[in-house]
């Protein structure tokens, strides 16, 4: 549920405010981080405008003024409860149950607190302010930076009471808001926000020196009473819904880097708050730059904040300032901003700093400092789900320990084991406690549903869900989140069938007839077609190089050496230089360069770890949480093992046990996976490929919605011992052998050059 302050800064990230203004009279004109036009209330032109980092409008003319629910209600005549679910429904989110007079309230706050603040940045380029300029323009900051920054100064405070009462606002307002708590002690004063951008507190500093703030006791900043951090970010108004965010430590770095152009938020402290995370990621935040201060607090809490980031889909990196710097404020100052993204630039995943920082708290010369120390990293190893976060992660232990991924493998699985035991215990615990107090309390209502709803999340801790029921809400919302079809690439096929979501498709032929080459033809194009998708690849019969080194060939579609044309691109790929005249290499660069940009994105994912079934699903359910799967790629199924199979070696029964696992994985987490299998002679001796080839395979295709099958003439009087001339390009029949969702029994000719490894339509 999300209450108006999320609405609000969803819509701000889209840019909702040019669709909500469209039908103000006049011109548009932007000046600064307003936007005016002609007011639709007094028709005054120019005197209108609008804020395009906060909901918030005014007429200059008519002095009308409000939020965005103000607007509704007075353009188009909506009660409270119309206006805020229309913004609702705008911005696809369900809304929380909130009163008017409460939420009247608040806003009444955030606008004293704004007037407090126009009043403090007047006073702080005056007499009155000058102890506060003077200290900032000590510290470098021009005039300039101060105006950018919105930075003022808490002086009179009998002045400032006149104010407010001049404005409107009652006695108990202006004490409810707290603003008067802050104290003359921090006198450089700034507004802390909410995700919406809405004044929700004012934060001061004090501008004494260190030695001063130890002698009397004081702290460097104070917040006025009741103010809620964790409800907001400093900064965020100004970079919502920037993809790449920059997080710093203290307010003052926050405000300068954005005055500099960077998109920075500040945190405040050394944690981030459930909502803190919630507003980055409901805005389309992705990345988060860890820039905290490089002193001992700074580093933990940037321990702390990757460590509330295990379980957000933001990737974390962490920002090393150079040496002799504390904090970024000071180096942009010291050194300019070009430094500052240098340092940015450099950045390293959050997973490969900490595993250091884990590492160099123990003394690893010893046998049991090294055992401790890969305790402590293989635990915090074992809550990680992002796949390039859990690889960097291992990468930079097994360099700071000195060990292989053989040596740490068992270490890994017994990690995970415990990790999901505790947390699994730490959930009931907890649950427990709760339905105990409802207990003692008389409400037995609430402990029963409290304990069937603890069940439920303690199973599914360790990966148990019970059955819901299937109401006919979640029937619509299904069928407008059912994943589509995916094209194949290839119009000709395309015509006959499309890949299935939430389904198996089995790609299947007979040894040397294709299928692997088939399969890589598929990633490649459905890399290219779907840009926004990650695509994983299985491999159970080759090495991630043969694959990578195929996947290049396929893409560069340069031959360098027709009959031993795999062995002249890995002899490329070893001397980096080009090696026979008459070739274009650049092509062959082209696509190498495409497949760096395919694996650094974590778009493309190739594994030739040969994962039990069971172990499998867990890596694909791992995957699948981070979304945008585009599809699984699994080479091959018959190769594919079990932890525990069938007693006396029928291996029928396992590969049948096989199919079902997987398909239980594909239609749970709504993603394709596509399955190469290896098909048996036709026992009626013809050489068509048919479905029932399949059987001696575990009947798996009863659980497929869709088979594919290969057949190359040319491959099959080979295997058979008849000579015949090769050409450059072997003809390919694929036949639609089961399409639940289509016609089965079609078949269509396709050019395969196996040099390159590239299937073509006949078309082209």
């Amino acid at each position: 549920m999300a209450d108006i302050q999320e609405i609000y800064s969803i819509l701000l990230a889209r840019n909702f405010q040019e669709e909500l203004f469209s039908d103000l009279p006049g011109k548009r004109k932007r000046e600064g981080k307003e936007t005016r036009a002609g007011c639709p209330f007094c028709q005054s032109e120019d005197n209108f405008s609008y804020s395009r980092d906060k909901p918030l409008w005014r007429c200059w003319s008519c002095q009308e003024a409000g939020d965005w629910i103000s607007y509704l209600e007075k353009v188009k005549g909506y009660n409270f409860k119309q206006a805020k679910q229309e913004l609702a429904d705008r911005a696809g989110v369900e809304t929380s149950p909130q009163e008017q007079a409460s939420y009247r309230a608040y806003t009444r706050k955030a606008d004293l607190l704004e007037e407090a603040q126009a009043y403090f940045q007047e006073k702080l380029v005056k007499k009155e302010g000058e102890p506060v300029f003077n200290y900032l323009t000590k510290r470098g900051y021009s005039l300039e930076d101060i105006y950018g920054m919105e930075l003022g100064a808490f002086t009179n405070r009998k002045a400032l009471l006149d104010l407010l009462k001049e404005k409107g606002y009652s006695q108990q307002e202006i004490k409810d808001s707290k603003l008067l708590t802050i104290g003359e002690d921090w006198p450089l004063v700034f507004l802390w926000r909410d995700q919406a951008g809405r004044a929700i507190g004012i934060a001061g500093r004090a501008i004494l020196s260190a030695q001063e703030l130890k002698e009397r006791g004081l702290q460097k900043y104070r917040y006025s009473v009741g103010l809620e951090k964790d409800k907001g970010l400093i900064g965020f108004s100004s970079v919502r819904g920037a993809k790449s965010l920059i997080m710093v430590e203290a307010p003052l770095d926050a405000l300068l880097l954005n005055h500099k152009g960077f998109k920075a938020v500040g945190v405040g402290g050394d944690r981030l708050s459930v909502d803190q995370l919630k507003a980055m990621e409901a805005v389309g935040t992705k990345e988060l730059l860890l820039a905290l201060d490089s002193d001992q607090a700074g580093q933990k809490a940037t321990e702390r904040i990757l460590s509330d980031l295990r379980t957000s889909s933001l990737r974390a990196y962490v920002v090393s300032l150079p040496d002799g710097f504390k904090d970024p404020d000071e180096l942009i100052r010291a050194e300019g901003s070009e430094a500052f993204q240098k340092a940015l630039d450099k950045a390293e995943r959050g997973s490969a700093w900490i595993a250091r920082r884990i590492m160099a708290r123990y003394d690893t010369t010893t046998d049991r400092g090294m055992d401790q120390a890969l305790e402590e990293a293989l635990d915090y190893y074992s809550d990680i789900t992002d796949t390039l976060e859990a690889r960097g992660f291992m990468d930079s232990l097994r360099e700071a320990t000195g060990l292989s991924e053989t040596d740490l493998a068992k270490r890994v699985q017994e990690a995970s084991r415990t990790a999901t035991a505790r947390r699994s215990q730490a959930l009931m615990e907890s649950r427990l406690k709760d339905i105990q107090q409802k207990v003692s309390q008389g409400d037995l209502t609430g402990a029963e549903s409290d304990l069937a709803r603890s069940l439920r999340e303690i199973r599914s801790s360790r990966g148990v869900r019970l059955p819901e029921p299937y109401l006919l809400e979640d029937l619509y919302e299904d069928a407008r989140f059912t994943s589509p079809s995916l094209s194949t690439g290839y119009s000709l096929l395309d015509s006959m069938a499309k890949i299935p979501g939430g389904a198996l498709t089995i790609i299947a032929g007979r040894p040397g007839h294709g299928k692997t080459t088939f399969l890589l033809n598929l990633l490649v194009n459905m890399l290219q077609i779907y840009p926004d998708n990650k695509f994983y690849y299985f491999s159970y019969e080759e090495s991630r190089l043969k694959l990578a080194t195929k996947l290049a060939m396929i893409m560069a579609g340069v031959e360098i050496q027709r009959e031993t044309n795999y062995g002249a691109y890995v002899n490329y790929l070893q001397e980096r230089r080009p090696v026979k005249k008459g070739v274009d290499y650049s092509k062959i660069d082209q696509a190498l360069s495409q497949y760096k940009t395919f694996t650094d994105s974590g778009r493309l994912l190739l594994s030739d770890d040969m994962y039990p079934a069971e172990d499998l699903a867990s890596v694909m359910e791992l995957l699948a949480r981070q979304g945008d799967t585009g599809a699984v790629f699994i080479d091959y199924i018959q190769k594919v093992s079990l932890l525990s199979p069938a007693q006396g070696g029928q291996r029928y029964l396992d590969i049948k046990r096989v199919s079902e696992i997987l398909l239980r994985q594909a239609v749970s987490l709504d993603i394709p996976i596509i399955l190469g299998a290896q098909l048996g002679r036709d026992k009626q001796g013809s050489n068509k490929v048919r479905l029932d080839n399949l059987r001696e395979s575990g009947d798996i295709e009863q659980d497929a919605n869709l088979v594919l099958g290969l057949y190359a003439e040319a491959m099959e009087l080979e295997t058979q011992d008849i000579k015949v001339k090769r050409d450059p390009e072997t003809s390919i029949k694929i036949s639609i052998l089961k399409n639940r969702n289509g016609e089965p029994g079609r078949s269509q000719d396709f050019s395969c050059n196996f040099a390159i490894y590239k299937i073509y339509d006949k078309e082209r």
